[in-house]
């Protein structure tokens, strides 16, 4: 018999007994028995808004199970968990055991042909979720540039207060909380600016989660006081001060609006010699300023004080 002829005669009856053979092996095929192993997630149900958990838990568990070959070949495209369900629980240390019930399974899939291998038990630590205001503190780098100087009591942060939320035991150990770093080199003016505040989302919960910073500058301004005398303190009213050289010169820095309109008034130079016996004496002097002034320098680093008892007259 001719090959090719017996090939292509009759194709049409061919496919169709090709596809009957198929399907009778594929559905012979589907009731075959078998056992697989498959790593499903875990879930955690039912946990109180007022208690957490703190510490590591499960992602992941391994179950065994076993069926026909089309029960887990359809089982393959629907989602199987490993459910812990909390609802009840109490705070403190809790060892839950994992077995069949907690497995959440397709309709129709008998859960008893499922296995928990792995793991067996979870271990859980169960907190009490409390609130607390503590204070927030700003984080600076870097510094203000040179042309310009810092006004005031120092940066201003708001709101200063933050409601923190989260596990007792992590609570109790924040005393602030911190800002990321407020970078001070890109300080222009005195305009506010958002920064977020540095914490971890995963253990607390913080509101707001941003303060607003204003850090209040100038023009920087350096002018020098010449001829400023020096002033002496004594305690003893029959002392005579002599002070060598009797005016020195101070370098000062700050706001220059307040810099410029500043007189040797304004400054003092003193030199406390309570307490001293006659004698002659060197020391530096100390520099009384403004405030948000600064000292830059000053013309000489130490005085002369030449201290004499005063003369009675006769």
């Amino acid at each position: 018999m001719n090959v090719r002829r017996a090939l292509t005669e009759n194709t049409g009856v061919k496919l169709i007994a090709f596809v009957v053979a198929a399907f009778i092996w594929f559905n012979a095929s589907g009731q075959q028995q078998v056992v697989r192993m498959r790593t499903v997630p875990v879930v955690v149900e039912g946990l109180p808004d007022s208690l957490t958990i703190t510490g590591p838990v499960a992602k992941s568990a391994e179950i065994r199970v076993s069926g026909t070959r089309r029960q887990l070949l359809t089982m393959g495209f629907q989602r199987v968990e490993v459910v812990i369900d909390l609802a009840g629980i109490a705070p403190g240390r809790q060892r839950i055991a994992l077995g069949v019930g907690n497995v959440r399974v397709p309709s129709g899939f008998d859960r008893r042909n499922v296995v928990v291998m792995s793991p067996l038990a979870v271990d859980l630590v169960i907190e009490r979720m409390i609130t607390r205001r503590v204070p927030a503190s700003l984080t600076t780098s870097g510094k203000i540039p040179d042309h310009l100087v810092a006004i005031g009591d120092g940066p201003e942060i708001e709101p200063a207060w933050i409601t923190v939320r989260g596990p007792q035991s992590t609570l109790e150990r924040i005393r602030t909380v911190p800002t990321r770093p407020f970078d001070l080199a890109r300080v222009k003016s005195s305009e506010p600016r958002a920064v977020p505040l540095d914490f971890d989302p995963l253990l607390i919960s913080c509101n707001p989660n941003a303060v607003t910073v204003r850090m209040n500058v100038a023009e920087k301004g350096q002018r020098v006081l010449a001829n400023v005398p020096p002033t002496v303190l004594v305690d003893n009213e029959d002392m005579d001060a002599v002070v060598l050289p009797g005016a020195v010169s101070i370098t000062v820095e700050g706001p220059a609006t307040q810099v410029d309109s500043l007189t040797s008034g304004d400054v003092s130079v003193l030199l406390n010699m309570s307490g001293k016996k006659p004698a002659q004496y060197t020391m530096p002097p100390e520099v009384i300023l403004p405030q948000g002034v600064q000292l830059v320098g000053i013309s000489v680093d130490s005085l002369t004080v030449r201290l004499t008892r005063k003369k009675r007259g006769k």
